[in-house]
């Protein structure tokens, strides 16, 4: 099996065309609606080079669509199947992965009707263990426990220590919800 680290641009051009076969005005539009551009890197100006690249390394397929009426022929781009392993490995690795607050985790959390249950479960599982070692790491650190050391540096550990907590316990929280039926798998 051919491993494929998408970037955070592949990763939400591929899943939108996986959705449906897209136009790269479509494309933009879609990514202006759901206001991805707050957590995607995704410029205007790159998707068709991002579509370009999906289509060079086989997880896209283009093509010609006739314009309805006047006016030339659209390219259209789907994914492949490979496109569609691809992408349901990419984001069971963004569901999974554990740095606070991060884009990739909320491009995950945008394609979770790509994924089934169980794959969902079993990456935020991971996430939570990944969270539980980095919580039992940094609260071992001697700033916490240990007088002598400036306010400020025992701070910012407390700081990075709490947000971590927050991550684990909203992931938690969501698996719960998820199980008990309060979030709808798409």
């Amino acid at each position: 099996m051919v491993e494929y680290n998408l970037t955070n641009s592949e990763l939400a051009i591929l899943s939108l065309i996986a959705e449906r076969p897209r136009h790269g005005y479509e494309l933009e539009q879609v990514i202006e609606e759901r206001g991805m551009r707050a957590w995607t890197e995704i410029a205007f100006s790159s998707i068709y080079f991002v579509l370009a690249r999906l289509v060079k390394q086989g997880l896209a397929a283009a093509a010609l669509q006739p314009a309805a009426g006047r006016g030339p022929a659209k390219k259209v781009f789907s994914a492949t199947k490979p496109g569609h392993d691809a992408l349901r490995e990419g984001i069971r690795q963004a569901l999974a992965t554990s740095e606070p607050g991060g884009q990739r985790f909320l491009l995950g959390l945008s394609c979770l009707p790509l994924l089934g249950s169980a794959e969902i479960h079993t990456a935020l599982q991971e996430r939570i263990t990944t969270f539980d070692a980095k919580i039992k790491q940094l609260a071992a650190h001697p700033a916490l426990s240990q007088p002598g050391f400036p306010a400020h540096v025992s701070a910012m550990f407390n700081y990075s220590l709490s947000q971590l907590r927050a991550e684990r316990d909203w992931s938690q929280n969501f698996i719960n919800s998820y199980q008990e039926g309060e979030i709808q798998h798409g």
